[in-house]
């Protein structure tokens, strides 16, 4: 029997997903040589590989993506759990680690039905909060090789390369919500990546954990990407609607940094 003639339920991928993810992780932590724990990530997205190609998938919507989408969660999530040292916080980000990839294969239609109306708008957003999850791991292992200096790097590299990641994921999620890749879009890209170098810079100068500049950063990249996603459809950016959310999103960003964070 061939592997593409095989098609099993996305019910049925998400309980196979719950026990590889719990394998991975009761492993992850007992893991002491860097080697392995290669071995151990590679063999869990080996592992997605699999069951993405095994499930039904639609014609409307792409196994690639999905994959992708596993794999930026995966790496940042395992790097956030490396750096954890709270054993609360360590089994409530496992949790989430197991939680938003087997929603991810739960939100795939059993069979075809309409999808653009019904089906792929929340399959879609959930894989983008999913990305962005993994994209503030990657970012607290940024800041953390930084402070830590795990690596015999300039740390301009370190945060040039975490920019050009944040510019990358941007320019996916702008192209998976219907935006037009032309002239402006990758100059909305560059701008993007861009302003997260400053952002990044300035954070790493400031008195912060790199949890916390992490999350600041990743905020900010969201509102920009958000900017940059409704300037870049047709419909254009309807500031009526946006400027309210903006400025209560700056009032809990000044709450979160004065009354919430310790500086150290």
């Amino acid at each position: 029997m061939r592997l593409n003639s095989i098609s099993i339920h996305p019910k049925l991928a998400a309980i196979l997903d719950l026990f590889f993810g719990g394998i991975f992780l009761f492993l992850l932590p007992r893991v002491s040589v860097w080697w392995i724990l290669v071995i151990l990530v590679v063999a869990r997205i080996l592992v997605w590989f699999v069951l993405v190609r095994l499930s039904y998938y639609p014609t409307e919507i792409k196994r690639f993506w999905h994959l992708l989408t596993l794999i930026v969660f995966h790496l940042g999530i395992t790097i956030l759990l490396l750096f954890i040292e709270w054993n609360i916080t360590w089994q409530l980000v496992g949790f989430i680690y197991l939680l938003f990839p087997i929603i991810s294969f739960y939100l795939l239609p059993a069979r075809r039905q309409n999808l653009l109306s019904f089906a792929q708008k929340p399959y879609r957003r959930w894989r983008f909060w999913c990305s962005v999850a993994g994209l503030y791991g990657i970012l607290v292992g940024t800041f953390a090789s930084i402070s830590l200096q795990i690596f015999n790097i300039s740390n301009l590299w370190i945060l040039f390369l975490s920019t050009v990641l944040s510019g990358l994921l941007s320019a996916w999620w702008w192209y998976e919500y219907g935006v037009e890749r032309n002239k402006k879009f990758w100059w909305w890209m560059l701008i993007i990546s861009l302003f997260v170098f400053e952002i990044a810079w300035v954070l790493y100068l400031w008195p912060l954990g790199y949890f916390v500049s992490a999350l600041v950063l990743l905020w900010l990249w969201y509102d920009i990407w958000l900017m940059g996603r409704f300037h870049l459809l047709p419909s254009g950016i309807n500031w009526k609607k946006q400027i309210s959310f903006f400025i209560i999103n700056g009032l809990l960003l000044a709450i979160f940094l004065f009354l919430i964070v310790k500086w150290r």
